[in-house]
């Protein structure tokens, strides 16, 4: 069985989205609790459900970024045809 070696660039890079997702997320509860008007007391006591919605985010993320991979790939292997 053949090991997986992942860089440590690619580890920082994933590092970054999520912590960008997870900062989209908490934008997300804080205009809704502004929005609503209710306690701000909200952005210490929903971090479970701001953690649920940013891996789902992110798995959201992968789907896209896989999507856009397997596009630029096909793309590359389809050779123009010479006149």
């Amino acid at each position: 069985m053949r090991d997986i070696i992942i860089s440590g660039k690619r580890i920082k890079t994933e590092l970054y989205f999520l912590l960008i997702v997870w900062g989209v997320a908490n934008l997300i509860n804080a205009f809704s609790i502004w929005n609503y008007e209710t306690s701000w007391v909200e952005m210490i006591t929903f971090q479970p459900l701001i953690l649920m919605i940013t891996f789902f985010f992110y798995l959201l993320t992968i789907v896209v970024r896989v999507f856009i991979s397997l596009v630029s790939f096909l793309v590359s292997k389809v050779k123009p045809k010479s006149t």
